[in-house]
This record gives C-alpha cells, sequence and structure tokens, in this order.
C-alpha cells in the first residue's frame, strides 16, 4: 500500500504540469499567423507599384503596423512614397499618391538618356536641371533651375526617357524654351 504523502504528491505534480501547460497554452496560444504583404523586389520612392512587386507572407503579427495581404488590390497601381526595399515587410503609409513640395508644379521631361544620370533617381531626389544655349547662344546664355524627382525616368520604346520632376512654379515659364528644344540636361546633386 502506498502512502498518503506519495499520492498527494503525484496528484501535485499532475496538476502543476497541467497548469503549466495551461499557462503555456495562454502565452502562445495567439499563434495565429496572418498573410501580410512582403515587397518581392525594390520599387523606388515614386515607381508605380505593380503585381510583381509584391508578394505574401504568413507572420505572427506582434503590434508592428503591416499591410494584410487581403488589401493587395488597393497597393497595386499606387506609388512607392518611400524606397520599398526587397524582403521587407510592406508597412502602411509607405504607399499612396505623392504629393508635390510646396509652391512647385509638375513637369515632364522628355530626353535622350544621355541627358540624365545613369544613377538611380528616385522620388525626392535632388537634381539641377541646366539649360542650355542655342546653336546662336553663348555659353553663358544657359541657366540652371532646381528640381525634385516626382517620378523616377521610365524608357520609351522609341529610346526617349521620361522624368517626371517638380519645378519652382517662377521657373517655368524660362524652363519652357529649353523644353520645347530639348535643351536640358539632368544633373543630381549628392
Amino acid at each position: 500500500m502506498k502512502s498518503a504523502s506519495g499520492v498527494w504528491l503525484a496528484a501535485v505534480t499532475v496538476l502543476a504540469a497541467c497548469l503549466g501547460g495551461l499557462g503555456a497554452g495562454l502565452a502562445f496560444g495567439d499563434d495565429q499567423s496572418t498573410a501580410v504583404l512582403v515587397v518581392a523586389r525594390t520599387v523606388l520612392q515614386g515607381e508605380v507599384i505593380s503585381p510583381g512587386d509584391l508578394a505574401t507572407a504568413e507572420v505572427r503579427l506582434d503590434g508592428s503596423p503591416v499591410v494584410r495581404a487581403t488589401d493587395r488590390q488597393s497597393v497595386v497601381g499606387t506609388r512607392a512614397l518611400v524606397t520599398l526595399t526587397a524582403g521587407s515587410l510592406l508597412a502602411p503609409g509607405s504607399y499612396g499618391t505623392v504629393s508635390l513640395p510646396a509652391n512647385t508644379t509638375q513637369v515632364s521631361l522628355r530626353l535622350n538618356p544621355a541627358q540624365i544620370p545613369a544613377c538611380p533617381l528616385p522620388g525626392g531626389q535632388q537634381l539641377i536641371l541646366i539649360g542650355l544655349p542655342g546653336p546662336d547662344e553663348l555659353i553663358e546664355d544657359r541657366l540652371l533651375f532646381s528640381a525634385q524627382v516626382v517620378h523616377p525616368p521610365v524608357s520609351l520604346g522609341d529610346g526617349t526617357v521620361i522624368l517626371d520632376v517638380a519645378v519652382g512654379y517662377q521657373d517655368v515659364s524660362r524652363l519652357v524654351p529649353y523644353l520645347i528644344e530639348r535643351r536640358v540636361s539632368v544633373v543630381s546633386v549628392r
């Protein structure tokens, strides 16, 4: 016959194990994963987010701001408001409609590839637009304009590049003659 203290000891041990398991279940019971959007390939600030730029991943939410996979359709077609790095979780507020800096207007430049820098030009990049002199003008007749990239350059089928920039209201009328004759060269400010 077993002693009463041994039975009680076994009962307490079983009870402790059950309570420990219940506590662990409560602590880790929220192990539900959620499908969220992940950046599949880097998208420069200002670029349009395409379906191939996004992937889904199952993650356990820890309070970090995420965009659920069910919101994919509302993200595709918007623009990256910051550069989205491949492999990162897509965060709310990192995509949407690009807003222009105060006192500027958006101007589309149609240029030859030699007229823009070969380096990446993400949205927000500061630029200097150089209005080059015409055939009957002196080199001193060039003008400099400050600008900021709104949308990164896009190559067209005819070999030209479209680059959308924000230019100060006061510079637009002086810049127009250079734009019409495609006498603009772009320099990136680092």
